[in-house]
């Protein structure tokens, strides 16, 4: 077991439990599971709506840039942090930036995304940046997922998905109340929605 406690839900909400940082007695950012509250307000048709989560062990804080207009979304991201931004549907290259006052720094990597009018999304910056200087090789990624799915669970229930992305950690199996709901999970994989009952559970994460 990597990870224990207690997770409370609440009727007609969507959550993500992020495993971020990194196994080990030594490590800078220690094991540990995020717990993100989905934000389920729609955009309008034309826009949509983007959460980018920074989970990079070894990254520092970033800023998130357009590259076809040098435009920032995301002004210093540290490591555990996220936030949603509104933005017009269509498809951006998103740079990923070494924080700076003025959003310019060195760009560290740039990823395609397409994000559809009335959807919302969230985007896991994830791995190492310097993978030969880290415990494993797992290089730094963007892992995009569909959020609208969540907060539509019946009277009573919530719903859950879990998303693996520390990158020293084997896959891992996810209990809630003693009862397997996710199997061999790997590195970077963002599961669908699981429907539980409000309330509190029990959340075990083993390799």
């Amino acid at each position: 077991s990597v990870f224990q406690g207690d997770l409370s839900l609440e009727t007609g909400q969507a959550y993500t439990v992020a495993a971020v940082g990194e196994l080990g007695d030594m490590a800078d950012r220690p094991f540990e599971p995020l717990v993100l509250t989905d934000d389920d307000a729609s955009p309008g048709e034309d826009t949509a709506r983007l959460r980018v989560v920074h989970a990079s062990p070894d990254a520092p804080a970033v800023d998130v840039t357009v590259a076809s207009s040098g435009d920032a979304l995301f002004d210093g991201v540290a490591f555990g942090d996220s936030g949603y931004v509104e933005v017009p549907a269509g498809e951006y290259t998103l740079q990923v930036r070494g924080d700076t006052a003025s959003n310019d720094g060195d760009v560290a990597a740039s990823f395609d995304v397409d994000l559809a009018g009335g959807q919302v999304y969230t985007a896991f910056a994830a791995g190492y940046l310097s993978p030969d200087d880290d415990p494993t090789d797992t290089a730094f990624d963007l892992v995009v997922a569909q959020d609208t799915e969540g907060g539509m669970s019946d009277a009573g229930m919530a719903s859950l998905r879990v998303a693996h992305l520390s990158p020293n950690a084997p896959n891992v199996d996810v209990y809630a109340d003693g009862s397997a709901v996710l199997e061999d999970v790997p590195f970077g994989a963002v599961s669908d929605y699981l429907d539980l009952s409000a309330g509190t559970h029990t959340v075990e994460i083993t390799a």
